[in-house]
C-alpha cells in the first residue's frame, strides 16, 4: 500500500496531462492539493511541514518563472529591435539547412549553457532561439528538452555531479569507511583510511559519466532530427554532420571529464561542438543543396537588415561571456541566492546592456510588461510542481519508490540506477536533486552488491539527466517559453520515445561498465 500511495501524486500528473491532455497549470493544482492531504493523513506528515513545505515549493517556482521571464525579455527585444531578424540572415549566411541550425542551437548553443548555468537555461534560451528562427514551437521545445537530456549531467559547471554526491561522500565516517573496504572497488591513500576523498571520488564519478554520456551524445543528433521528421530528415550529408558534431561532443566530455574533472566538460563540448559545426559546414557542406522540406525560407521581399552582425548577436555573446564569468566568480551571496535567480538576473542584465547597444533601452518598459504576461500560467504550474516535489521528498514517497525499485533489480541494478536518476528529476526538477536524494540509496545497494559506487553514481547521473526531458517543470517552462498553451502533454508523448531509447543504451552501458570494463573502479579513501 505504500508503494502504491507514493506513486498515485505521479499517476496524477501523468494521466492529467499526458492521457486527458489537461493544461499543466490545473493538474499541478489538483496534484498538490491531493499530495498534500496525502501527506498529512497516509504518511501522518505535521501540518505544520506540509505547509512549510509547500510555501518553500512556490517560492521556488517563482523563481523559476523569473528567470523564464528573463528569457523572454531578451527574446521580446531582439525581435522587436530587428536583431532577430539580422540573425536568421546570418545563420542563413552559414546554412540554409533546419536541421543543421536545430543541432547547432539546441545541441551545441544549449549544451553550453546548460553547462555554465543549468537550471532549464537552455530550454528557455534555444527554445525561443529556434522558434524564432522560423522553426514551429512544438518542434522548437521538443529540441532543446530533448538535447538537454544529454548535457545536464555533467551540467551547472559541474554542480550536478560534486553538489549532488559531495554531501554524502563528505559525511560517511569511519565505520562507514569500513563497510566499504569490506565490500566494494577501493582505493586507500593510508593504511587505516576513515573518511573518503571527496575530490578524488567525484574525479572517478566524472569520468565513468563521460564514457556513459558519450554515446547518448553520439547518436542524440540524429535522434532528435528523426523524432521531429522521421525517416525522410535523413540523408548521407546530414547524417554524416550529425554524427561528427555528436562525436566532437561526446569526446570533449570524455577528455574533459577524465582528466579536468565535473566543472568544465559540458562548457568545452558545447564550445567545441559548436566550433566544429561551423568548421564543417565551411569546409564540406557550403555548395551541397538542401531539400525544400528542411529549407529555412526568408522573404525575398523583405529588405535587408542594414543592422550590423556585430550588433545583432552582441546580447548571445554577452551572455556567453557573463554567464560563466558569473558563475566562477560572482561573489557567494550571491549565488547562494539560487540558480533561477542568480541566472534570471544575470540574463535581465545581459538584456540592458543589450538595448544599449541597440538603442531600445526606452522601450525596455514595454518588453518587460509584454513579457511578464507571457509567464503568469506557468507561475502556477511551476509552484504548484515544485510544492508537490518538496512534499514526496519530506514523506519520504521517492525513497519508498526507489527502494522497491532496487529491492527487485538484484544484478540488474546498474540498469535500473539510471531509471531511478530520472524519477528523482521527474520529480524535483533537477539532476543535482535526483543525485543528492538518491546516493545513499545506491551506495547502500553497492555495498550490499560489491559494485562499483562511481559507476552505478555515473548511471544515476546521467539517467538524472534525461529525466529533465520529461519533468513536468521543466516541459512547463520550454511550453512556455515558446509560447505553446496546454500542450504539455502533447510535449511529453514527443519526448517519451527518445527518453526510452536512451534508457535502453545508458541501462545496457552500465552493466558492461560495472560488470567487464570499469568494475574496479574506486572509491578513494584517505
Amino acid at each position: 500500500m505504500d508503494l502504491f500511495l507514493s506513486l498515485t501524486p505521479l499517476i496524477v500528473v501523468v494521466v492529467g496531462v499526458v492521457g486527458l491532455k489537461k493544461s499543466a497549470k490545473w493538474v499541478s493544482l489538483v496534484a498538490m492539493v491531493y499530495t498534500m492531504v496525502l501527506s498529512v493523513l497516509y504518511f501522518k506528515t505535521e501540518v505544520f511541514e506540509v505547509i512549510r513545505q509547500t510555501k518553500i515549493g512556490i517560492i521556488e517556482g517563482s523563481k523559476m518563472v523569473y528567470m523564464i521571464w528573463a528569457a523572454f525579455l531578451i527574446l521580446n527585444m531582439l525581435i522587436h529591435t530587428g536583431a532577430m531578424d539580422r540573425i536568421k540572415e546570418i545563420i542563413a549566411e552559414l546554412t540554409l539547412d533546419r536541421r543543421k541550425q536545430i543541432i547547432i542551437v539546441a545541441f551545441c548553443f544549449g549544451g553550453f549553457l546548460e553547462g555554465v548555468a543549468g537550471a532549464g537555461t537552455p530550454a528557455a534560451v534555444a527554445g525561443p532561439f529556434l522558434m524564432a528562427l522560423g522553426l514551429p514551437a512544438l518542434e522548437a521545445a521538443t529540441a532543446a528538452l530533448i538535447f538537454n537530456g544529454i548535457a545536464a549531467a555533467l551540467g551547472a559547471a559541474g554542480l550536478t555531479t560534486i553538489g549532488g554526491f559531495s554531501p554524502f561522500l563528505s559525511t560517511q565516517g569511519a565505520e562507514a569507511v569500513q563497510e566499504m573496504m569490506n565490500t566494494v572497488p577501493y582505493l586507500a591513500k593510508v593504511a587505516a583510511p576513515t573518511a573518503i576523498d571527496v575530490d578524488a571520488t567525484i574525479m572517478n564519478i566524472s569520468m565513468a559519466t563521460s564514457f556513459i554520456q558519450f554515446f547518448g551524445a553520439l547518436i542524440c543528433p540524429a535522434l532528435v532530427l528523426f523524432v521531429l521528421y522521421g525517416k525522410k530528415a535523413f540523408d548521407k550529408e546530414i547524417a554524416c554532420f550529425a554524427v561528427f558534431v555528436g562525436f566532437v561532443y561526446g569526446i570533449s566530455l570524455v577528455i574533459i571529464g577524465t582528466f579536468l574533472g565535473a566543472e568544465f566538460p559540458t562548457i568545452c563540448a558545447g564550445i567545441f561542438s559548436l566550433l566544429a559545426s561551423v568548421l564543417y559546414i565551411k569546409l564540406f557542406n557550403r555548395s551541397t543543396e538542401t531539400p525544400e522540406d528542411f529549407k529555412l525560407v526568408l522573404d525575398e521581399n523583405a529588405e535587408k537588415s542594414s543592422m550590423s552582425a556585430w550588433s545583432a548577436v552582441a546580447t548571445y555573446l554577452i551572455l556567453m561571456v557573463v554567464l560563466p564569468s558569473v558563475r566562477f566568480f560572482a561573489p557567494r551571496w550571491f549565488i547562494g541566492l539560487g540558480f533561477a535567480v542568480w541566472i534570471g538576473t544575470t540574463m535581465a542584465f545581459v538584456c540592458f546592456v543589450g538595448s544599449i547597444i541597440l538603442k531600445a533601452t526606452p522601450s525596455m518598459p514595454k518588453y518587460a510588461k509584454e513579457s511578464l504576461f507571457s509567464v503568469v500560467g506557468a507561475l502556477i504550474a511551476m509552484a504548484a510542481l515544485l510544492a508537490l516535489a518538496n512534499l514526496m521528498k519530506v514523506t519520504g514517497m521517492l525513497t519508498i519508490i526507489a527502494t522497491a525499485l532496487a529491492e527487485v533489480t538484484g544484478g540488474l541494478y546498474p540498469a535500473f540506477a539510471a531509471i531511478i536518476g530520472s524519477l528523482g528529476s521527474f520529480v524535483a526538477g533537477t539532476t543535482t536533486g535526483s543525485n543528492i536524494m538518491f546516493s545513499a540509496l545506491h551506495a547502500k545497494a553497492c555495498t550490499i552488491l560489491g559494485l562499483s559506487i562511481p559507476v552505478v553514481f555515473a548511471a544515476q547521473s546521467a539517467g538524472g539527466a534525461l529525466g529533465n526531458m520529461i519533468c513536468t517543470n521543466n516541459v512547463v517552462a520550454a511550453c512556455t517559453t515558446v509560447g505553446l498553451k496546454n500542450s504539455e502533454g502533447i510535449v511529453m508523448r514527443k519526448v517519451f520515445k527518445p527518453i526510452c531509447i536512451l534508457w535502453t543504451l545508458y541501462a545496457v552501458l552500465a552493466l558492461i561498465y560495472v560488470y567487464i570494463l570499469l568494475p574496479n573502479l574506486p572509491v578513494v579513501l584517505k
